[in-house]
């Protein structure tokens, strides 16, 4: 195991695109109050949750206004059940776009049931705004995504960086025909572009119209002051203030996810253990590109809690726990 100078660790949730089929079946079929946390989102959202997360087909589970109650219920019921197997606190918690409302209930900002409610109204917004979509592009800086973004838009288009998610991987969103530009474009200069299998033009000024509903829907919801900072995807910066995250969450939707800006600034605060709570391991990916010296754990099935839990007891010490 990696050498650890200091016991503190870092908690990370992943967004849309960690989504598979058979997601957190393992941990409810074997963790009542795990099984609990997907009852009571369909309550919520009266979306079959369950046979979807654990039975449904790619198709339905891609599906924006359904991949975010899902991801978000498994990566809940992922942590809670991680929680009493690991019951110390992190110093620092951030979520990856939809994966910032995981990390604001961990924290203590939102209400399970608040948070459901939000994600949802989030993902309908989103759904409905079908035009655009997004690319990812590997081995590039941001100045050379800068320049190709401004060669590839097209007149009266949109054109962004959308995640800037490591050092090896930035991904831009527009309209349709600025991002076919931009994937000829890249060809030419032998950058490779990956599509994107989503709906529309996240974190690109296309979603503003869904972030203007979204906000005039959330001004009810309580925000509550973090119990543990919550780096925010706008600003890299930590946040504990509950009636800053209305407006964040807002601007999220339109702004790029500072993803690598976040982890080099928890690296920065002396942290070098990150666990990323959810399905998949992408997160776990991204992070090894921005600091490759850390400890990245997972948690998203029966073994790789068990594997986690044991690293971060000898990590912690048997006597802390």
């Amino acid at each position: 195991m990696k050498q650890i100078k200091q016991a503190r660790y870092a908690l990370v949730f992943p967004g849309q695109g960690s989504q598979y089929v058979g997601m957190g079946r393992e941990i409810a079929q074997e963790f009542p109050l795990a099984e609990e946390i997907f009852k009571v989102a369909e309550q919520i959202t009266d979306l079959t949750i369950q046979d979807l997360c654990f039975f449904g087909s790619e198709d339905d589970l891609t599906t924006t206004s359904i991949t975010q109650p899902c991801l978000l219920t498994t990566s809940i019921a992922l942590h809670t059940v991680f929680q009493i197997h690991f019951p110390v606190n992190p110093d620092f918690i951030c979520g990856h776009s939809a994966g910032e409302y995981a990390a604001l209930i961990a924290a203590g900002v939102l209400s399970f049931s608040d948070a459901m409610r939000l994600i949802q109204l989030r993902s309908s917004l989103m759904s409905k705004m079908q035009k655009g979509g997004m690319v990812a592009l590997k081995g590039v800086t941001l100045q050379e995504v800068e320049r190709l973004c401004a060669k590839a838009v097209q007149s009266d288009g949109v054109l962004v960086p959308a995640n800037l998610n490591s050092p090896e991987q930035i991904v831009i969103s527009g309209d349709d025909n600025s991002v076919e530009a931009a994937i000829l474009c890249a060809f030419e200069n032998n950058i490779k572009a990956i599509p994107l299998p989503v709906s529309g033009a996240f974190h690109s000024p296309l979603m503003q119209e869904a972030a203007q509903e979204f906000a005039d829907e959330i001004r009810n919801v309580q925000f509550r002051n973090a119990t543990i900072p919550v780096i925010s995807n706008v600003t890299a910066q930590p946040v504990i203030n509950g009636y800053e995250w209305a407006n964040l969450l807002k601007q999220q939707m339109t702004s790029a996810v500072l993803w690598e800006a976040s982890i080099r600034y928890i690296h920065q605060q002396g942290i070098e253990i990150f666990v990323e709570i959810g399905p998949g391991q992408v997160l776990s990916k991204l992070i090894s590109k921005i600091v490759p010296s850390a400890l990245i754990l997972n948690v998203e099935d029966i073994n790789s809690l068990q594997t986690t839990v044991d690293q971060m007891k000898e990590v912690f010490g048997a006597k802390s726990i």
